[in-house]
C-alpha cells in the first residue's frame, strides 16, 4: 500500500514526521505479527508539490523523500496542516504556495483511485478541489466558522474527531494526524496492527470525539445589531433566568422573526446560545478552581443538577468530573 505525505509550507512539521514514525511502529508491528516477509506493509514517502523543500511553521525545513512524479498511483495522499490558516481564522478566504497545482494534484490522484486524507487545517486543500461537496468533513474547532463559509455545501461534523466518506478522510487538530494513521493502519491494514501500533506508541486509540478541546467560539462576524445586543444581553445575564420572548421585545424583534435572525446569525439558537455560553463558564470553573461541582453548576444558572451534568456532557462528550480531571490546571 503507497501512502503520499504531501508536505506544504507552513505546515506542523511535527506531523510529517510524526506520520512517518506512526507508519515505521505500522510495519514494525506487521513484522512482529506476520513476519518480515510479509506483503501487507506500508509504504509511505514524502512528496513536495515541486520536488523542492518546505519550510515548516517553525522554520525546520521538510525534505521530500521522493519525488511526486516518481512515486506513482499512490492509494493514500494525506494533506498537512497549515498553520496560518488557523492562526488567521477569522480571514474570508485561505491563500497557499502552490494553490492551483495541488489542487489539481490531488484532483487527479482522485481521479486514478486514491483516498484523499487529511489532519487539521488540511481538509481545506481537500474541499478547495470540490471533492467534499455534499459529503461530511472536520477540521480544527478554531477554524469552524470558516470553513463553513467558505465551504458551504460541505457538512461540517464539529464534535467528530474522524470523518470517513470512503474516498476521503478528515481528522480534526494538530495532533489528530495520529488517531488518522491509526484509522488508516485499521482500515487497510487491520485492526490487529493498528492495536498493536497504538499498543507501541502508548496511545490511546478510543478517541472519537473532538469536543471536550472546543472552546465556543461566539459567532458576532457579521451586522445584525439587533442580533448582537441579544448576544451581548446573553453573555453578561446567563446566571439569570432569561426568557427569550422577553429579549426579543428588548431588541425590538417580534419573537419568530427574532429565533430566525438569530440561527441565521450565530449558527445557533437563542436558547442553545445560553447552553453554550453557561457550559464555557463551567469549563472555565472545572479548570481553573476548586469549587464543588454542584456550587459551579448553581453558579452559570441552573437548579436542575442532573439536567446540567447532562447538558454538560451533550456539548463536551464528558461528564464535568471527567472534564476537571483531564483539564484542571
Amino acid at each position: 500500500m503507497k501512502i503520499a505525505i504531501l508536505a506544504t509550507d507552513n505546515t506542523m512539521v511535527s506531523g510529517i514526521y510524526g506520520l512517518f514514525d506512526v507508519f515505521f511502529a505500522a510495519n514494525f508491528c506487521i513484522e512482529t505479527r506476520y513476519g518480515k516477509n510479509s506483503l501487507q506493509k506500508l509504504d509511505y514517502q514524502i512528496v513536495t508539490i515541486n520536488d523542492e523543500p518546505v519550510k515548516g511553521y517553525n522554520g525546520i525545513d521538510i525534505k521530500p523523500t521522493v519525488s511526486i512524479k516518481a512515486f506513482k498511483s499512490p492509494d493514500v495522499v494525506i494533506t498537512s496542516a497549515n498553520a496560518k490558516i488557523v492562526i488567521g481564522c477569522c480571514d474570508s478566504a485561505i491563500d497557499y504556495p502552490f494553490k492551483e497545482q495541488i489542487t489539481s494534484y490531488l484532483k487527479d490522484s482522485h481521479s486514478k483511485g486514491a483516498i484523499l486524507a487529511s489532519y487539521c487545517t488540511g481538509s481545506f486543500m481537500i474541499a478547495a478541489t470540490g471533492l467534499l461537496a455534499g459529503k461530511s468533513a472536520t477540521t480544527h474547532w478554531r477554524v469552524f466558522e470558516m470553513f463553513r463559509k467558505l465551504y458551504p455545501f460541505t457538512r461540517l461534523e464539529t464534535d467528530n474527531l474522524i470523518v470517513d466518506n470512503g474516498d476521503t478522510i478528515c481528522s480534526g487538530g494538530a495532533l489528530s494526524y495520529v488517531d488518522m494513521a491509526l484509522h488508516i493502519v485499521s482500515r487497510f491494514v487491520s485492526k490487529d496492527i493498528s492495536s498493536d501500533c497504538a499498543k507501541l506508541l502508548v496511545f490511546d486509540p478510543i478517541r472519537e470525539k473532538q469536543s471536550p478541546y472546543v472552546s465556543f467560539q461566539q459567532q458576532k462576524d457579521h451586522n445584525d445589531q439587533p442580533i448582537l445586543k441579544a448576544q451581548e444581553y446573553i453573555e453578561s445575564h446567563y446566571k439569570n433566568d432569561i426568557s427569550m420572548d422577553e429579549l426579543a421585545q428588548r431588541v425590538g424583534l417580534g419573537s419568530r422573526t427574532f429565533k430566525r435572525r438569530f440561527k441565521l446569525a450565530t449558527h445557533e439558537n437563542p436558547i442553545n446560545y445560553l447552553q453554550r455560553i453557561r457550559v464555557e463558564q463551567a469549563k472555565q470553573k472545572l479548570e481553573k478552581t476548586t469549587e464543588s461541582i454542584n456550587k459551579i453548576i448553581w453558579s452559570v444558572g441552573y437548579e436542575d443538577i442532573s439536567s446540567f451534568r447532562q447538558l454538560f456532557k451533550r456539548f463536551t462528550g464528558l461528564t464535568p468530573k471527567d472534564y476537571r480531571q483531564k483539564f484542571a490546571a
